[in-house]
């Protein structure tokens, strides 16, 4: 059976496996000690927006990087700052498996193809937020599709689609990831207000500080001759004349279209809170 690893599994991480997990493949995680400790003691509880939580058992959750070995499919899930490790691990334990870039950020596919000459490199953006509400539970706040490309290798695509959660695989993901990084400007900023998503964006002054944020992002995307796909159907522009609107046609918009819920936040917020360095210096 095809052996898919989730290397650095966190918050992100424990959420996708574990739904491959529901969606009947072999998967192992690689993480740190306390989230191995959390889903031992707690079992992997999986929730989102829209749905009741459901739980996993007998997870295999190992510490050992040496547990890379045998590895077919890997789904990278660390911070952009570890990806130069990362990939030499991989390159020791495992350098002919398929790897997938779960990551923020649009350098990363770069850094993995120049260390790992003989690995399939696929990127891939997650465009929904998951947080950790208590230990070995996985919080799904947000709505979309994962979109993977290039290619996919088909077990992780099946077992996914499984699982109910949508994939959408396509030719071009430079676009994708930058829109991406534009829409995850929001993640420092949320973490300045120190509350929930919701909250913030459902106050005009905090909107006006994302939409110069999106728009000097747009401006670097452009004189780096990107072209910045959508997010969640939506081209950045379009967001931008969302986030303009006032307060009042802001939140009957939000209510009918955004589908987040009240207690979303980012996870650099988490990390701040729990002394966690984030990808942001």
């Amino acid at each position: 059976m095809t052996q898919i690893t989730i290397l650095g599994a966190g918050s992100i991480g424990c959420y996708l496996g574990g739904r491959m997990v529901e969606g009947g493949a072999n998967v192992r995680f690689i993480g740190r000690d306390r989230y191995k400790a959390a889903v031992a003691d707690h079992g992997l509880s999986l929730s989102q927006f829209d749905a009741p939580a459901t739980r996993l058992t007998d997870i295999d959750f190992q510490t050992d990087m040496a547990a890379l070995a045998g590895s077919d499919i890997i789904g990278l899930c660390v911070k952009s700052q570890d990806t130069d490790d990362a990939a030499a691990l991989i390159q020791a334990h495992a350098p002919m498996a398929w790897v997938i870039s779960f990551q923020n950020g649009v350098s990363n596919l770069s850094v993995l193809r120049q260390a790992l000459p003989n690995a399939t490199i696929s990127g891939a953006v997650v465009p929904f937020n998951v947080t950790s509400p208590s230990p070995g539970h996985f919080h799904r706040g947000t709505a979309g599709d994962l979109i993977i490309g290039p290619t996919a290798p088909e077990p992780l695509l099946s077992a996914l689609k499984t699982a109910d959660v949508g994939v959408q695989v396509v030719d071009d993901i430079d676009g994708h990831l930058w829109a991406k990084l534009l829409v995850n400007l929001n993640n420092a900023l949320n973490t300045l207000s120190g509350g929930p998503l919701r909250d913030g964006l459902m106050q005009r002054d905090y909107r006006r500080v994302l939409v110069q944020m999106i728009e000097e992002g747009l401006s670097v995307a452009r004189a780096e001759g990107v072209t910045v796909a959508t997010f969640n159907g939506r081209h950045p522009n379009a967001l931008l004349k969302i986030m303009s609107k006032p307060d009042w046609l802001y939140r009957i918009i939000m209510d009918r279209v955004v589908k987040i819920d009240r207690t979303a936040r980012s996870s650099m917020l988490d990390d701040l809170e729990l002394g966690r360095s984030s990808e942001l210096d």
